[in-house]
């Protein structure tokens, strides 16, 4: 696979209609997608020797996507659904600060569900634009659509 741009990672959020319709989060200048895949042990001993060596046997348990971003707070219609999810306020939100994300991994596809904001936090220098930073979680099956 050829090497790809990370400001093309992108991320985007619903914006809750019947119909969604994705926009992109402008402002990012950093953004980290991460799969998670629990596992369990399920090591027993071997019944025509139980004496003998174990090796450890896993099984997966709970998968769970993390996504996160931080980079230049710019305002605009995406960010402001964004955050009327964040705070529980969107119209067709049941206050659960969850919505619907769709993120764009150049070369190899597209993740898309619902997300919890976990977080979301402002900051800014005297001199220096305001920034913000947040973290979401999955809350269901993640789709994956690989580029063709």
């Amino acid at each position: 696979m050829a090497k790809q741009k990370g400001r093309q990672l992108l991320i985007k959020n619903g914006d809750g209609a019947e119909t969604e319709v994705f926009s992109t989060m402008c402002g990012l200048q950093s953004k980290t997608v991460t799969l998670n895949n629990n596992n369990f042990d399920v090591t027993t001993s071997k019944c025509t020797a139980p004496d003998g060596q174990l090796w450890q046997e896993l099984m997966t348990g709970m998968r769970s996507f993390a996504v996160a971003g931080n980079g230049i707070f710019e305002g605009g219609a995406s960010l402001t659904r964004f955050l009327a999810v964040a705070f529980g306020s969107a119209e067709s939100d049941t206050g659960d600060a969850i919505g619907n994300f769709d993120v764009i991994v150049p070369g190899l596809g597209s993740f898309k569900g619902a997300f919890h904001v976990d977080n979301v936090e402002f900051g800014g220098e005297q001199e220096g634009a305001a920034t913000y930073s947040f973290s979401l979680a999955s809350t269901g099956y993640v789709t994956f659509t690989a580029v063709t």
